[in-house]
């Protein structure tokens, strides 16, 4: 069902790409021969006017077919100079509008992210998050280097903001740090009821090209449940125990758990429960995988705000634009030092990463359900907005340049020149597919 799920929401996105092509050649005069809703074998169809509206049988998005497509094809095959043009087709508009067109795919997708942060602005939905309290990286894992700590923070410290940047939670501090990898940038704490301010350079993620605090969410030390037949549950702990500490070292959150207890098969666990300090003997299975086998901690619940229709969609328009410029931002970091086997994914990956975000969202609940997808659908479809308008031919990009260029140039290009840029920008386009597609193949063999 994940494979299943994650397709049909590809399909969408693809479908609603096409829809834009098909609306936009309407308008521009161009006939519309055939429009599909999905691909493969045609398993019904009905003629409308001058185009032929399908069903087909692959839930792979669809296919817009205009007027005139088959010229280049023919001018190649007669050897011409030009592209033969009938007054309805898509090379006999103005190039003016074969550029509306071509843009008109991509700015769908672009609309239909919109929407979809629209939506979500007006659901709203609960996510989890350890608060802005944090613990220096390098203090618990001694080969890993802290921006934050080099700069003068400490465990402890609340983080107020990031670049100016309001910071509420953990997940404020992983967002605002993601965007900007190599930059140094203020960041303003709260340490004793003392506000302090650090330039900190962040260090860039070669696995994601993101950037990196070097930081570790403080997480209190209280328990949310106890797996039945456990360690844990063996040794007597229940939940809402509070650990204070381990083998007598205080515990102040559940990094702290982790050191006082790293390496030992047995140790005494103190909490308090119910106004109480009790002591309890933790002995290892000796399959054990977990460093505290059965054990769990809760992260606080936080509720995204839920706004009317018209501000709503103000923040659906600014999450829009703020997702398309961090896209932009990560295309740029590919070029210098991401691990591109970690950051490029294909289809494979994508439609399982779709599937798992279609179930896991919606085991939360039906508001966050319908958050996840939306948000996932809205994320593909800024990036399918933008690498569809790059000037690589075969693209939109490309038949945008093809038509800017007849306009500059005040004549067609001719049709074996854009053959040949046709046949570079395709071996590009494979050679990422091949690449990408490896790339999932790794993550399929991981994941499994």
């Amino acid at each position: 069902m994940t494979i299943i799920w994650g397709i049909l929401c590809l399909g969408v996105i693809v479908f609603i790409h096409e829809a834009g092509h098909f609306l936009a050649a309407r308008c521009c005069g161009v006939s519309v021969e055939s429009f599909s809703v999905g691909m493969g074998p045609v398993i019904w169809h009905r003629t409308i006017g001058s185009t032929d509206y399908r069903i087909s049988l692959l839930p792979l998005g669809g296919y817009c077919g205009m007027k005139g497509e088959k010229a280049f094809q023919q001018a190649l095959d007669q050897k011409l100079s030009y592209i033969p043009a009938e007054p309805d087709s898509f090379y006999g508009v103005h190039p003016g509008k074969r550029i509306c067109i071509a843009f008109a795919g991509p700015f769908a997708n672009l609309v239909f992210a919109c929407i979809a942060f629209t939506v979500i602005a007006m659901v709203g939905y609960t996510y989890y998050s350890a608060d802005n309290r944090v613990i220096m990286a390098d203090e618990l894992y001694a080969d890993t280097a802290s921006p934050a700590h080099a700069a003068g923070m400490q465990t402890g410290d609340r983080i107020i903001s990031i670049d100016g940047t309001p910071i509420q939670s953990f997940a404020d501090i992983t967002r605002a740090a993601a965007v900007r990898p190599n930059e140094t940038v203020p960041i303003t704490v709260s340490r004793g009821g003392a506000v302090h301010t650090f330039s900190v350079t962040l260090q860039m993620d070669s696995a994601t090209g993101s950037g990196r605090l070097g930081v570790v969410s403080w997480i209190e030390p209280v328990v949310d449940s106890v797996a039945p037949e456990s360690a844990a549950a063996q040794a007597g702990l229940l939940p809402q125990d509070r650990i204070t500490a381990i083998n007598g070292a205080a515990v102040r959150n559940t990094a702290d758990i982790q050191k006082a207890a790293q390496g030992l098969s047995s140790f005494v666990i103190t909490v308090e429960r119910g106004g109480e300090q009790l002591e309890f003997t933790y002995t290892a299975a000796a399959q054990e995988q977990a460093l505290i086998d059965g054990l769990y901690f809760a992260l606080p619940a936080l509720e995204a705000p839920v706004y009317p229709l018209f501000p709503a969609i103000l923040e659906g328009i600014k999450d829009t634009a703020e997702m398309c410029a961090l896209s932009v931002k990560s295309i740029v970091l590919l070029f210098q030092g991401a691990d591109l086997s970690q950051a490029v994914s294909g289809p494979v990956r994508i439609t399982v990463m779709l599937g798992d975000t279609v179930k896991s969202g919606f085991s939360a609940g039906l508001a966050e359900g319908v958050s996840s997808i939306l948000n996932f659908l809205a994320l593909i479809s800024i990036s399918l907005f933008i690498m569809n308008l790059l000037p690589i031919p075969i693209l939109d990009g490309g038949l945008i340049l093809a038509a800017v260029l007849q306009l500059l140039l005040r004549r067609q290009i001719h049709p074996k020149i854009i053959y040949y840029t046709q046949f570079i920008g395709a071996a590009i386009i494979l050679l990422i597919f091949v690449f990408a597609l490896f790339n999932d193949i790794q993550y399929l063999l991981q994941r499994h």
